[in-house]
């Protein structure tokens, strides 16, 4: 564990400073490229550079319900959260890499940042409130510029393993956009790392992809209950990957 941990950092950070010269020419597509073609450079490198730290990590991905991404549409993914490595699945098992709302920390991670920039990703500091409303209107402005986004209604990770409380104000970005909201059900990421006093182990990871909650025209009764809806099947799904 302690060898593959090591190699795991050092390849992360040695191809993160590689990709500069990639990130170069990302600069060049932004402004003189078509939104489409920027945007294919930008995922596939991130796509990639994910793939290849799980592969580092030695974690086995099973995937099931892709099918239930709404093809051509902007949507909103909820998913429970174990792990690190729940945002490198995401990254690199949905249909392509997705803005993510994450904690304010990993927004001052060197180099990270650059590309978490490059998707649109949108920073919450969960102790200020106000931040918190700004970081979901960031959201919404994301969404309404055609990109789907990730978000975790936990608002931390799980360190038992049980789902936590869905809360609703992440919700609020599919009430405000109409977006469909896709659960998502993640198991075995907390086993490659974090259960391990922080070292990687390699394990098979876990990741279904549910049908999606249509969330236009939803009443607020409706709306109310869509985060407990939501962790019900989350929770349902993650009960039923195979041990």
């Amino acid at each position: 564990m302690i060898i593959r941990t090591i190699l795991f950092q050092a390849y992360m950070w040695i191809e993160l400073l590689l990709l500069m010269f990639v990130w170069l020419r990302v600069q060049i597509a932004n402004k003189f490229s078509s939104r489409e073609k920027r945007d294919a450079l930008v995922d596939r490198i991130v796509r990639s550079w994910a793939r290849r730290l799980l592969f580092m990590a030695g974690a086995k991905v099973s995937v099931t319900g892709r099918e239930n991404i709404p093809e051509g549409r902007v949507c909103v993914f909820a998913s429970n959260h174990q792990s690190f490595f729940d945002i490198l699945v995401l990254l690199a098992h949905l249909d392509r890499p997705h803005a993510i709302l994450s904690k304010a920390s990993i927004g001052k991670v060197p180099l990270i940042r650059l590309w978490m920039r490059e998707i649109h990703c949108v920073y919450v500091d969960r102790a200020d409130m106000k931040a918190g409303i700004e970081a979901i209107n960031k959201m919404i402005e994301v969404i309404g510029n055609g990109y789907s986004a990730i978000i975790f209604p936990e608002g931390t990770r799980s360190k038992s393993g049980e789902i936590g409380e869905f809360k609703g104000g992440a919700f609020k970005v599919a009430q405000k956009t109409g977006a469909p909201v896709v659960p998502v059900a993640i198991d075995g990421t907390a086993a490659l790392f974090e259960r391990n006093g922080h070292w990687i182990k390699p394990g098979r990871v876990n990741l279904a992809i549910l049908p999606p909650i249509e969330t236009e025209g939803m009443g607020r009764a409706e709306f109310k209950e869509l985060p407990a809806r939501t962790q019900q099947l989350v929770a349902q799904a993650k009960a039923d990957f195979p041990r």
